[in-house]
């Protein structure tokens, strides 16, 4: 595997505090931007702790250098603006204008947790300190670091599709996608604006991935109903053309969030929280419209009320999270007690609620056949459309949590072998190649 930094800086530090933060069982948000239209602040990392009720949301600045009580004020003014708890200010480097006694000072009036990591051992202490839980495998931490230094490197090379005039219309709509599911809907106030936002946007991107492959292929755009290409079956089955494999990873990055919304909705509404919106007039233009309460469709109602059941209901945020992110979205069939005994440990769902966890995909975004797939001759439950990085994640998993060298070893049969190493070399590929060649 690509080789992770003993001194993360920059960007690299914050995917080192974000996997810490998603290995305690927190849903964690990153670079989350505020455009009206210009940018007005950008929190580094947002955690939601889904275990209490109702859930919390705490933001975090992430300080690799220099950095001073401006710096805080700042923080803290954002945190203020937003209704949102003082959160942390996690630092590499100790503040050189003010002293210890004067740092536990504004801490005190603030209520910001200031913790300090210089280096990379000194997190499990510091983390600990928020009384989270301690990861439960000790390899965790670095394998969320490259999941979201894989996902960092897809989101880029939608950017260098466009410069490169690769796919543009479909790296475009990407782009402006993972920006509303990222950062636009994070500052809408009603939750239920959030979810017609962002479910109004899925119905019109839930191709992407081949809308992507059609164009790249043909110079042709169609997003509605692109018909199958040789480009799209490389890059699902191969791991080929980086922009396709990051408009896979936009796509199942929507369902995730929407999901999380619709959690979120639910609960607040067991908890009386959400009060029925009125229907009213409505002037557009110089036109009257009669506007309707907002609402799920019975569809989704219905999906979401099946799935809440579950005594785990509001852990299902943290228990995709890990499914897709750092389990690959897949799971070994022949080992499903053993994997199901991580993912409990991981998210907090329980053995017996995991198959309905699983079908979570199912229940709000059904489609023809379901979104499980058993391939021929392969070990996997795999779910479909899931990027070939991504799914690398999942095997050097594997790998890693049997501490074995190769695919081989895992005795999982010499197809699905084969397979998972392939997706490995997928997720190196990615992470070593320089920019220019993210469009390849």
């Amino acid at each position: 595997m690509a080789e992770l930094s003993n001194e993360p800086k920059g960007a690299e530090l914050e995917d080192f505090v974000s996997a810490h933060f998603a290995s305690r069982g927190c849903y964690v948000e990153t670079c989350i931007k505020e455009r009206k239209p210009e940018e007005i602040l950008e929190l580094d990392v947002v955690w939601t702790d889904y275990r209490k009720d109702p859930e919390e949301r705490h933001p975090v600045e992430i300080k690799s250098g220099d950095w001073g009580l401006g710096d805080v004020f700042k923080f803290y003014g954002w945190t203020r603006y937003l209704a949102m708890g003082p959160g942390q200010f996690i630092h590499k480097e100790p503040c050189g204008r003010l002293d210890p006694a004067g740092l536990a000072h504004v801490q005190k009036r603030t209520g910001i947790s200031f913790l300090h990591v210089a280096k990379p051992e000194d997190a499990e202490g510091q983390f600990k300190a928020l009384g989270l839980d301690e990861p439960t495998w000790d390899k965790l931490p670095q394998l969320w670091r490259y999941s979201f230094w894989a996902r960092r490197r897809l989101g880029k090379s939608l950017s260098v599709a466009i410069d490169s005039c690769v796919c543009v219309e479909n790296a475009k709509a990407a782009k402006e996608y993972l920006r509303l599911v990222n950062d636009a809907v994070f500052f809408v106030p009603d939750m239920r604006d959030r979810i017609e936002k962002l479910l109004s946007t899925h119905l019109r991107h839930q191709q992407l991935g081949r809308s992507a492959a059609y164009e790249r292929e043909t110079g042709k755009v169609e997003f509605n109903n692109p018909p199958e290409t040789r480009t799209f079956r490389r890059a699902y089955f191969w791991g080929e053309h980086f922009p396709v494999q990051a408009c896979l990873y936009v796509e199942h990055r929507a369902r995730l969030y929407i999901m999380k919304a619709l959690v979120e909705y639910w609960l607040a509404r067991e908890r009386g929280e959400v009060e029925a919106r009125k229907s009213g007039v409505i002037k557009v233009g110089n036109k009257l419209l009669f506007a309707l309460p907002a609402q799920l469709t019975k569809a989704m109602e219905a999906g979401i009320q099946k799935l809440s059941t579950s005594k785990s209901f509001r852990l299902f945020p943290v228990f995709r999270q890990a499914f897709l992110w750092s389990w690959g979205g897949f799971l070994l069939k022949d080992r499903l007690d053993e994997e199901y005994a991580e993912l409990e440990k991981e998210s907090g769902v329980p053995q017996k609620e995991i198959p309905i966890a699983l079908t979570a995909f199912d229940e709000m975004f059904p489609i023809k056949g379901g979104w499980f797939r058993e391939p021929v001759d392969d070990a996997r439950r795999v779910l479909i459309l899931m990027p070939a990085p991504m799914r690398g994640i999942g095997a050097y998993r594997r790998l890693r949590l049997r501490g074995v060298e190769n695919y081989k070893e895992l005795s999982c049969g010499a197809t699905t072998a084969s397979r998972m190493a392939g997706d490995h070399n997928v997720v190196v590929r990615l992470l070593d190649c320089a920019e220019a060649d993210l469009v390849k």
